[in-house]
Formats: C-alpha cells, sequence, structure tokens
C-alpha cells in the first residue's frame, strides 16, 4: 500500500475530529459566556451532517436508510400532533412537516426511477396512475383549485413512493414499513387517549358542551381513521408478516392494534375486519363445507334479527337509537344529497375536494358531512362518471391479477378496504395511512415476482423495525 492511499482513509476522520473540536470549543464558550441560546443553536446543529447523510444515502435507494425513512415519513405524514378549529387553515408546523413528507416522497419516487426504470408493468399500475392524474386535474375544477391540488398531487406522490419502495426494498419490507408505521402511530395515541385527551380523544357535543368522549382518535384524526388503522395493523400482522401467532412479537404488535380498534368504536371496521378473516378462512380448503355452515349460520342470524331487530340495533348503537344502524349514522341522507347533486355534474363531478365546502352548507345536512361518506360516491362526487369508471377499472385489473396470483391475503387486504368505503371515503384530502395502505395492495404481489427476493434465511428477522436485505433487488 502506497503512502498516499495510506493516508486518504485518515482525511474523514481528521475532518471529523477537528468539526468536534469546533463545535466543543462553541459550546465551552457559550456556557462561560452564559449565552444559552447560541449553546443550544450549536447543539442542535451537532446531528445535522448525520441527517443530511442518512437522509443523501436514503434517496439513493440505499437500503437501511431508505427503509427507516420511508417509516418516519409514513408515521410523519399520517400523524395529526395538534388540535385547532376545523375553520382554521392557517399554515402551521404541523403542515410544514406533511409538506415536507410529500416532497420526500416526489423526490424518492423520482431517484427510484432514474435508479431502476419501470418497463413492462401490469396494467393496473398504469390505470390507478391514469386515475390518480385524473384526479389531479380535477383539482382545476374545484372550489378550492391550490388545496385540491396538494390533497390530490400527495396521493400520487405516495403512490408512487410505495411503487419504489416495494421494487427497490422488496414486498416483505413494505410490508414490515407498513406495520412499524401502524404500532408507532397506534402507541403514540394510546399515550395522547389517557394524557392529552383534548387531542387523543374524539370531541363531541354533549349536554350542550363539546366536550372529548371515550372515543379514541389518537393521533390520527379521527376515530373512524384510527379504527380503521388498526385494523390494518392486525391484519398485516396475522396475515401477511410471517410472525407465528405464538410468538410473543405478535402479541406485543397485536395487542396495541386491538386497544385503539376497540376504543375507537369503530364498527365497520370491526366488520370489515371480520369479512376479511372469514375470506381467508373460506379459501383454506374445504369450501363447500364451510359455505354450507355459514349459509346456515347466516339463516339463524336473520331468524333472529326477524324476531329481535331493533332491540339488536338498538343494543349495539351509540345513542341507543336503532335509527341510528339504519341510517347509517345519518349517512343514507348524505348519500342521497351526494347523487341528487351528481346530476347535475354527471361526467365531470365537482373537482377534487369540493365536497367538504358544497356539503356542509347544503340545507338537508350538517356541518360534519365535509365529504360523501362513502368511497365510491365520493369518486363520483368529485371526479363524475369519468373518475369512478377510473377507478373501477384499477381496481379490477388489481384484483383479477391478485386472484390470478392467489394472493388471498392480499386480496383480504383488499376486501376490508372495499367494505370499510361503504361508509367512508378512503380516498380524499391529504394522504393517510388508510390509502397508504390502499395503494400498497396493488405492490405487494408484484414486488414478490418482479423482485425476485431471496427466501427468508434463519437469520431473517420478522420484526418490522429490522430491515432485510432482499436478493435481487438493487440497493
Amino acid at each position: 500500500m502506497t503512502g498516499t492511499a495510506a493516508r486518504q482513509p485518515l482525511m474523514p476522520t481528521l475532518a471529523t475530529i477537528s468539526l468536534a473540536a469546533v463545535a466543543a470549543a462553541l459550546c465551552v464558550g457559550a456556557w462561560i459566556e452564559q449565552d444559552y441560546a447560541a449553546l443550544a443553536i450549536v447543539l442542535a446543529t451537532l446531528p445535522l451532517p448525520v441527517a443530511i447523510f442518512a437522509t443523501l444515502q436514503a434517496l439513493n435507494w440505499n437500503g437501511r436508510y431508505a427503509f427507516y425513512l420511508g417509516i418516519a415519513v409514513i408515521v410523519l405524514q399520517c400523524a395529526n400532533l395538534r388540535v385547532r378549529d376545523i375553520d382554521d387553515k392557517s399554515i402551521d408546523g404541523q403542515i410544514l412537516i406533511k409538506l415536507a413528507c410529500i416532497a420526500l416522497m416526489t423526490v424518492m419516487a423520482a431517484t427510484g426511477m432514474l435508479k431502476r426504470a419501470p418497463v413492462r408493468q401490469p396494467a393496473d399500475i398504469v390505470l390507478w396512475v391514469l386515475f390518480l392524474i385524473y384526479q389531479i386535474l380535477t383539482s382545476f375544477i374545484s372550489l378550492q383549485p391550490q388545496t385540491a391540488l396538494v390533497e390530490t398531487f400527495s396521493n400520487l406522490a405516495a403512490f408512487l413512493f410505495l411503487y419504489h419502495f416495494a421494487r427497490l426494498l422488496g414486498a416483505d419490507n413494505l410490508v414490515k414499513a407498513l406495520i412499524a408505521a401502524c404500532f408507532i402511530l397506534c402507541v403514540v395515541s394510546i399515550a395522547a387517549y389517557f394524557l392529552v385527551p383534548q387531542l387523543g380523544r374524539m370531541s363531541d357535543w354533549v349536554n350542550g358542551a363539546f366536550v372529548p368522549t371515550s372515543r379514541l382518535q389518537g393521533v390520527l384524526g379521527t376515530a373512524n381513521g384510527a379504527g380503521a388503522a388498526a385494523a390494518i395493523g392486525i391484519l398485516l400482522t396475522a396475515l401477511l408478516s410471517g410472525i407465528p401467532w405464538r410468538r410473543p412479537l405478535f402479541w406485543v404488535l397485536v395487542l396495541p392494534f386491538a386497544f385503539c380498534l376497540v376504543m375507537s368504536n369503530n364498527r365497520m371496521s370491526l366488520v370489515a375486519m371480520g369479512l376479511a378473516f372469514a375470506y381467508v378462512y373460506l379459501v383454506r380448503g374445504q369450501v363447500g363445507a364451510k359455505l354450507t355452515v355459514g349459509l346456515l349460520v347466516a339463516s339463524i342470524g336473520l331468524l333472529v334479527f326477524a324476531s329481535f331487530g331493533d332491540a339488536l340495533l338498538s343494543s349495539v348503537s351509540r345513542s341507543g337509537s336503532a335509527e341510528e344502524i339504519t341510517s347509517g349514522t345519518g349517512r343514507t341522507r348524505i348519500w342521497a344529497v351526494v347523487l341528487e347533486l351528481w346530476t347535475e355534474q354527471p361526467l365531470f363531478g365537482y373537482g377534487a375536494g369540493s365536497a367538504k365546502f358544497i356539503l356542509p352548507h347544503h340545507p338537508l345536512l350538517f356541518a360534519a358531512a365535509a365529504h360523501a361518506h362513502n368511497l365510491y360516491l365520493n369518486i363520483l362526487f368529485a371526479g363524475g362518471a369519468i373518475g369512478l369508471v377510473l377507478f373501477m377499472l384499477s381496481l379490477g385489473a388489481t384484483l383479477r391479477r391478485l386472484w390470478s396470483e392467489r394472493a388471498h391475503a392480499i386480496i383480504a387486504l383488499l376486501i376490508f378496504v372495499l367494505i370499510y368505503g361503504l361508509t367512508e371515503p378512503t380516498i380524499g384530502g391529504l394522504v393517510a395511512y388508510l390509502p397508504i395502505s390502499f395503494f400498497s395492495i396493488a405492490f405487494l404481489s408484484l414486488a414478490r415476482r418482479q423482485g425476485r427476493p431471496k427466501p427468508a434465511g434463519p437469520r431473517a428477522s420478522r420484526s418490522p423495525f429490522r430491515f432485510d436485505d432482499p436478493g435481487g433487488v438493487p440497493a
């Protein structure tokens, strides 16, 4: 080895030591002078070189860095860390964080495309991109084009980011990232539920006062959003993580999800999750016998409902009234108004995000009707018949591919989202955990086929917080 070659590795070390010495001198000087503001600034800038290095590595899709930055981006994009009035649209620190996350997802999608250009993708991936681009175009006819553009672009950025995450890091690591992000969000939500009730609990009118109730919403924005995210966490852990239910890790993950799901009191998430698990149970052999038993149980259930329907509905309603269940907590009135208004703009709809500015002011509705409370009607209202057709074509193509690949666990996840979408919009507004999970469905099976990850060896970790380097996928 030559002298020059021997000296080269010393340069970064000497530079690091020099910078550390300068920083230490600045800290000591600030402490002696009691200039605590300067001391705080110096200490705050110390991690910056490490943060910049890690971010640059992640942007280049260097495995571990991209994996952990991906988890952080999902968590920060989905978390709601403050309470403010619904009419307050000012730009605060949280909005800046979310805009930074959208920018990071966009840049990582772009660098992912440069690293490994997509070629010959399945039809459903192309259709989903067309659908999301169409949503962006409808922003220009929205009542608030600027807001709508940010919201619709955030969905496209998340879709492309997740697409490259799956292709470059592998499907298993995408599942891990989704579980890890959901776990963090749920644990923080539980802490907020007990420590910061104004943030962690859904507020409602009780005896004339708008106060926090017992329903958990945590840092996921709404109680329904918290319930849906927790249910997805359970499905991902039970069906796709590969963690046996006998292992303590399984219960460490599932118990916070279960707590959030139950305390959110989100009935549709419970129903949709139950049907998703029922589908998996049905397709695992002896389909005829299981269908027979299922039909028998359903017949008995119908008989019981015919005799005690009102009492049963009253017992599961929050208000004690059966009408709350039969009307979908007022949703049937919203759906009727949405369909009536849609007939006036049938082809292109009213533009992305317009529902929140139109529906609450309709004489037959109320302030909480900020969207259609239905995935399909929300798309119809925003994008018209064209938007709904594009959505259904994308959905049908993905379902067909998953069925041909016998990806039943992934189909179960899709079943959950589609059933849950009967009462909630799922896609609409700034991208959150539920649409992020929904978009991921299209990539989980695809990544396994295209990326050709190596089989998990005995040292492979199933922990959602551990990155496993997939074989055959560029670092």
